[in-house]
């Protein structure tokens, strides 16, 4: 899906079912694949209801918890997930999301520079005290924010992208929206208290996984002390908000939270092999718990489950013969790839095929979808991925045609 509006995933056509009953959102590498057939149900869960859903899942006594695999992106543990609650600082991930999705679109470059506003420099929490009426590079913003969630660099990139920090907020809901967000709504680009402003633990691990697929998501998420020079030559010293990053094994990064109305959260993405689950922490009563509630459920997908990548997109998966075109064949290749989460040792009866015609006609581009690969368990189709050309190719003209014709006559 393609729109003028500012966000990262795109919606395609494939569905994949759910583990075990659990309920599911399908992802794959550069795509999101969400099932918005039903509105979610706002729950208070219990913790014995929990514990039964999930028998080998720890408890959680934060208000919500949240745990996706970001690869196959199956839904390992829900608590209260559905549950309107303020976020504090995880906001910043839907900030994030829309900064990252101008880069991507070439609207800002890293080296601009920014002016920070009086406003923006005067926001109070936390902060990496920028100097009103100075100008810092977008690196160097965006950097604070990731390490630092200073306040005051959202609002001067909010400003500089969007002209106000009112007009980011909408492009931030259209972010959530677009991603089929159900239980989100922005009112400020910082997280900072304010009526009406709500998120739910399901809606920010969707939004994380869709900032992780931006190519500078990595950029500064290991960063656990840096100094910021200022352009006066002033320096500040700033620390990584994740203490997540130095004490748990491939933690990728992730964005804490805390104010008196919300408690203490986080949102935290790890890698173990082709596993990355995604843990969300919303309320938990210091901060202490909240790192180790979300280790724990980090834990708990690493120790219980395991990806099979079945479709890896940069394997060619069939050689074709072109159609009115100059070339011969050409080889075409997964859409994207395609992880099955399943239990460790678990049982399962997979199979991969193929609808892709042995000749294709030109012209097309690398969007034309030529074919597809059908994933089936016990003979039910639950993923289908497009097949597609890893080069345009434009149909021959007359001349390039007769030489094909004569060339092959004389051959």
């Amino acid at each position: 899906m393609k729109t003028k509006r500012i966000f990262i995933a795109a919606l395609t056509a494939a569905t994949v079912c759910g583990l075990g009953g659990l309920a599911n959102i399908t992802t794959n590498k550069n795509q999101l694949i969400i099932n918005a057939s039903d509105t979610p149900t706002i729950t208070q869960n219990t913790v014995a209801e929990t514990n039964t859903k999930y028998p080998n899942a720890p408890t959680i006594t934060a208000k919500a918890a949240f745990l996706l695999e970001a690869n196959s992106g199956e839904i390992l543990f829900a608590q209260n997930s559905d549950q309107h609650l303020p976020i504090a600082s995880m906001t910043k991930v839907a900030t994030l999301g829309v900064i990252y999705q101008a880069l991507a679109n070439n609207q800002i470059k890293m080296d601009d520079l920014v002016m920070v506003s009086e406003r923006a420099a005067s926001m109070g929490g936390s902060q990496a005290f920028l100097d009103a009426g100075s100008e810092y590079t977008v690196h160097d913003l965006i950097q604070t924010i990731v390490v630092a969630s200073a306040n005051d660099s959202c609002v001067a990139l909010a400003e500089h992208l969007a002209g106000s920090v009112e007009s980011f907020v909408t492009l931030m809901n259209d972010f959530a929206q677009n991603l089929g967000c159900k239980n989100t709504n922005f009112v400020n680009c910082t997280g900072l208290p304010a009526t009406g402003a709500y998120s739910c633990a399901r809606d920010m691990a969707t939004m994380y996984q869709a900032i992780m697929q931006s190519p500078h998501y990595g950029d500064f998420n290991q960063v656990w002390m840096y100094d910021l020079t200022h352009p006066s030559g002033r320096v500040t010293g700033l620390t990584n908000t994740n203490k997540l990053i130095r004490r748990y094994q491939g933690c990728l990064g992730g964005k804490t939270g805390f104010t008196n109305e919300a408690g203490h959260c986080i949102t935290v993405a790890a890698k173990r092999g082709d596993l990355q689950p995604i843990a969300v922490i919303i309320g938990a009563a210091n901060s202490q718990t909240r790192f180790n509630e979300s280790s724990a459920l980090l834990d708990y997908a690493c120790q219980n489950f395991e990806n099979q990548l079945l479709v890896d997109s940069t394997v060619p998966i069939k050689t074709v013969t072109l159609q009115n075109a100059v070339a011969e064949t050409i080889d075409l290749y997964p859409a994207d790839n395609y992880y099955h989460l399943t239990m460790k040792n678990g049982a399962s009866n997979l199979a991969v095929a193929t609808e892709i015609p042995d000749t294709v006609r030109a012209p097309f581009d690398t969007k034309t979808n030529l074919g597809k690969i059908l994933v089936t368990d016990n003979g039910k189709v639950i993923a289908e991925i497009y097949v597609r050309a890893g080069k345009s190719v434009s149909q021959a003209n007359y001349w390039q045609t007769l030489r094909k014709v004569v060339h092959k006559s004389v051959n």
